[in-house]
């Protein structure tokens, strides 16, 4: 399933990751790390209990330009 997803430096000098559908968001070192984070976040939020196991590689983000969701 494709989400999508943008990713800004914050002021502090990490990245924020940010989904509107589902309503997600993840904070990380680099823009990498803050998508793997919003992936999971995304991957949590879906299952419909911790049991029925979400694939690794389910949730696909497709990234546009900072600010544009």
């Amino acid at each position: 399933m494709i989400f999508q997803a943008s990713v800004e430096a914050t002021e502090e000098g990490d990245y924020v990751a940010m989904c509107s559908d589902p309503m997600a968001s993840a904070r990380g070192l680099s823009p990498t790390n803050a998508l793997d984070r919003l992936r999971n976040e995304i991957r949590y939020q879906i299952e419909m209990c911790p049991c029925s196991g979400v694939d690794d590689d389910f949730v696909e983000l497709q990234v546009g330009p900072s600010g544009r969701l």
